[in-house]
């Protein structure tokens, strides 16, 4: 085993850890990654900012993954860019749709409890968080291969040079900064949509996966697009829990005047929560949020045959049949952040813009375009895991351990640079999610984004430099500062990408634009930071018109 630390004589003198494979994010795509490395006889080293495996999408997941079966990869594909409205990247489509059976059976053959039916797998875990069972199976797999693991550390710093990866992170308790240097990174840190007000994914899944991405020098894309998922429980003292598509349909749905809101807003399409979960999000956010209306479902009626009818409805059954009192009266529901579908940019081989980093999972964007097919989420960390950690293994194969140590001086330079970030307030996440929810959520429209927008820019310049530092370890406030200026950031780019795609997509509505325009958007918005460091530059590619649009504006 060549992994390993040693000391460098820096001015911070920070532990630095080598690594041959160096994995960001412990979540189903992290861990499949992992795999894949280590069965290329490299080191791999997996961080993750709690736990491993937890605080993670796929813990909190419902355990469902779509194509476990071979025969039905056409449809697969089908459904997958017709969820994507036109600007999925086909390649990586097809990619999914061919290899997510033989990435499901492997899970099966490594102990996963799960049940196949209806062309999709359900993970078999403790109700309502199925998904625990998926990233047992795989942390006992790792364990089996002796990957290494790292817990309770927040990234801070990408840096990669002449193909060779450096990156720092800090101890979330004792504040100490640890840097490490690898031949290659699989990034794999999760999306953003804990940016927003009411989501259902755990509280720091704040997009600090694409500032370290985009700071690193990588392209990313397809930023604006958010999934919101419509029938979330709403209920005072419980958690946002999704509610089955088809349970959701047996129920009836309804404000407080007793309006069907389906019919009200013409939605026929069933399931409506899975195939219009688009415009039953509108819908909703609508009744709610501009007409001052509850929403609640009624799911008294519902037999137990249809309770038991679908895996997903038959293991909610208890929790929201008698623990949260469904089978009683009406539960209050509402839309949440669910899923973001833009990220990183990758291509075939799970590879970013920039030379030995690789990316899997909910950080990076292409593969669902403008919103994603339910089920397809997880079945995505197992396909593109396992090419991100095949990649990455190849290109570590080419780089020494000398070449790995040359990152560390920028790594320290970045590190007492962040240091010197000052802030006043404890209340900046609320202020952010309040924001983005309010602007920059389910409805958009121009005045309320270049509001978020001010807002949020607003925030980004209470953080202050008063030069650098030269402690080895972050104060509580220091590190506080760090993850809440990187969540600002990453609002900052779904906004700006919001307020620049003058149509409606999919899961971004703009009520100012409320058409579809194949004409000038049929593409991707791309973004990337300058070689300076100084602006972002947005692109604008459209496939249609052969176009390409650059604007740049300044980092806060």
């Amino acid at each position: 085993m060549r992994f390993g630390s040693f000391k460098v004589k820096t001015e911070c003198e920070m532990e630095n850890v080598v690594c041959d494979v160096l994995v960001l994010g412990s979540g189903a795509a992290g861990l499949r990654a992992a795999i894949s490395a280590r069965e290329a006889g490299l080191d791999v080293l997996v961080l993750s900012k709690s736990g491993t495996g937890k605080s993670t999408c796929t813990g909190l997941a419902a355990g469902v993954m779509r194509g476990s079966d071979s025969s039905g990869a056409p449809a697969h594909l089908e459904g997958t860019l017709q969820a994507g409205r036109g600007i999925n990247q086909p390649g990586l489509a097809e990619i999914l749709s061919e290899q997510a059976p033989a990435r499901l059976g492997e899970l099966m053959k490594w102990g996963l409890k799960g049940e196949v039916r209806h062309g999709c797998m359900f993970a078999q875990g403790r109700p309502p968080i199925m998904g625990e069972e998926l990233v047992r199976c795989l942390i006992r797999k790792n364990r089996e291969m002796e990957t290494r693991f790292m817990e309770n550390l927040t990234a801070t710093s990408l840096v990669i040079e002449n193909g060779v990866a450096g990156l720092t992170a800090f101890e979330r308790k004792s504040g100490e900064q640890i840097a490490f240097s690898s031949g290659a990174v699989v990034l794999a840190a999760g999306g953003a949509a804990a940016l927003f007000f009411r989501h259902n994914n755990p509280k720091r899944m704040l997009g600090d996966g694409w500032t370290l991405a985009i700071e690193a020098g990588a392209l990313l894309q397809d930023i604006e697009f958010v999934q919101f998922y419509p029938v979330c429980l709403a209920e005072p003292g419980h958690a946002p829990l999704v509610i089955p598509p088809i349970l959701a349909d047996n129920g009836f749905l309804a404000n407080e005047q007793g309006e069907d809101i389906l019919k009200k807003y013409g939605i026929v399409e069933r399931p409506a929560a899975m195939i219009a979960r688009d415009r039953l999000s509108q819908a909703l956010f609508q009744e709610i949020y501009r007409n001052g209306q509850g929403i609640f479902l009624d799911l008294r009626d519902v037999t137990e045959e249809q309770w038991q009818s679908d895996p997903f409805s038959a293991i909610l059954r208890y929790t929201l049949g008698d623990r949260v009192g469904a089978v009683s009266r009406p539960l209050r529901v509402a839309p949440a952040a669910h899923h973001t579908m833009g990220g990183v940019k990758i291509d075939d081989r799970g590879a970013t813009s920039v030379p030995g980093l690789f990316a899997a999972g909910e950080v990076t964007g292409g593969l669902h375009g403008a919103n994603r097919m339910g089920g397809n989420a997880l079945s995505e960390t197992q396909v593109f895991g396992a090419i991100a950690g095949n990649s990455a293994a190849d290109w570590a194969k080419g780089s020494g351990a000398k070449e790995r140590r040359s990152v560390l001086k920028r790594l320290d330079e970045r590190f007492r640079a962040q240091q010197s970030i000052p802030y006043g307030e404890t209340d900046f996440m609320e202020r952010i999610r309040k924001i983005m929810w309010e602007d920059g959520g389910v409805v958009r429209n121009e005045a309320g984004l270049s509001r978020a927008l001010g807002n949020m820019r607003g925030i980004l310049g209470e953080f202050s430099f008063s030069g650098p530092g030269s402690e080895k370890t972050l104060t509580p406030a220091q590190a506080g500062a760090i993850e809440l200026r990187s969540a600002a950031r990453a609002a900052s780019l779904i906004l700006e990408a919001a307020i620049r795609r003058t149509e409606s997509r999919g899961s971004h509505f703009r009520e100012d634009h409320p058409k579809q325009n194949d004409e000038q958007w049929l593409g991707h918005l791309q973004v990337r930071t300058s070689p300076d460091g100084d602006v972002w530059e947005f692109i604008s590619q459209m496939d249609v018109a052969s176009e390409i649009r650059q604007t740049r504006i300044v980092r806060e």
